[in-house]
């Protein structure tokens, strides 16, 4: 095994890497975050360690640099730091036009929905919510650049946790769905000399011969696995499908007032896609053990785990239900309560079908 050093001089950094994380007052070792409750469970029940990169969702950045913005709470209002450098960076119309969630609904995304970027520590004032979207200008700014800092970043940790004896997963989908041209399609760069240092340094490699994206080269890693929850249609270049052939073990999350939910949900799981569902029940509370969705004559019944014991989801069997119990987005209306189903065992009708939530016991 090559010598792993859990410390780079500035040397080791690329020149363009080093300068945007300089631009927009990030650190390469903060650039991920690597505790919240979900990961430190998993880490106690021994599953390895986590990492979660994190931006503002749907249009919160141009939210936050919009003066004047009347945010239900801080962290969804107006943040001048953010409109001081997306000037400066010259990104204030890429900013304005920026829409993290494509696949948003008003129960999640909308300016009072129920995103979880609100809740914990991302509802409480506006230092998160900075945070997460100078990262979120970084990205704009220099999509191929960023991907390269998280590959470095990414890398100090996978030195970490293979010196403790432990494994590594990274989500990349921490509050958005990324760049535009997806995670798993965007090209990372990586020359033979930097290909040289990320092995002898960190003991990652990742091949100089080809501009793969960045998923496959993490996920070509032993011990590093990259997972996601995604809103993105089955099919399609930006789709589930197209995630799991790049690397990616992918769930993909229910949006219960979207007018395709269930045709969604089934195509999901029938493609082998667990299927995050938010269901309104309260912390301790039992969860269902079937979950069966309705579209039409079309119907499917699966088993369920409980999403909230770890955040380690490609532990989960597939084709099932991971139950998320609804956590408190801080600045949440009335809309976001069609974020997530109701915790009873009738039939709840969505738009295009039903589905009904069942407790064995």
């Amino acid at each position: 095994m090559p010598s792993l050093i859990h410390r780079a001089s500035p040397g080791a950094i690329p020149s363009d890497v080093r300068d945007l994380l300089a631009r927009i007052g990030f650190s390469l070792p903060k650039l991920l975050t690597t505790s919240n409750p979900k990961l430190n469970k998993g880490e106690a029940l021994g599953h390895g360690r986590g990492l979660i990169l994190h931006h503002l969702p749907a249009r919160a950045l141009a939210r936050a640099i919009t003066p004047g913005t009347d945010g239900t709470t801080a962290a969804r209002g107006f943040i001048p730091s953010l409109l001081e450098l997306a000037e400066r960076e010259g990104l204030t119309a890429a900013a304005l036009a920026h829409n993290g969630c494509p696949w948003m609904t008003a129960g999640c995304g909308s300016e009072e929905g129920g995103c979880l970027n609100f809740s914990g520590h991302g509802g409480m004032g506006q230092t998160v919510a900075a945070a997460r979207g100078r990262r979120t200008l970084a990205m704009l700014a220099n999509p191929e650049a960023y991907a390269r800092a998280v590959l470095w970043s990414v890398a100090r940790h996978y030195a970490a946790a293979r010196l403790a004896g432990e494994n590594l997963a990274v989500r990349l989908r921490g509050t958005d769905e990324g760049p535009a041209m997806g995670w798993h399609r965007l090209p990372v760069n990586v020359t033979p000399g930097e290909a040289l240092s990320l092995r002898e340094r960190y003991g990652l490699e990742v091949s100089p011969h080809a501009a793969a994206p960045l998923t496959e080269r993490l996920a070509a890693n032993p011990g590093l696995t990259v997972y996601e929850y995604s809103k993105a249609p089955t099919s399609g270049p930006l789709g589930l499908i197209a995630q799991r052939a790049a690397g990616v073990d992918v769930t993909a999350s229910f949006a219960s007032d979207r007018p395709t939910a269930c045709r969604d949900g089934l195509a999901a799981l029938r493609e082998g896609f667990r299927l995050a569902i938010p269901v309104a029940i309260k912390k301790g509370a039992p969860i269902p053990d079937r979950v069966t969705i309705f579209s039409g004559l079309d119907s499917i019944t699966v088993p369920t785990v409980d999403g909230d014991l770890s955040d380690h989801r490609y532990l989960d069997p597939h084709a099932v239900a991971v139950i998320l119990r609804t956590k408190l987005s801080r600045g949440a209306g009335p809309v976001a309560d069609l974020f997530s189903l109701r915790g009873h065992e009738s039939a709840q009708a969505l738009a295009d079908g039903a589905v009904t939530l069942s407790w064995l016991s």
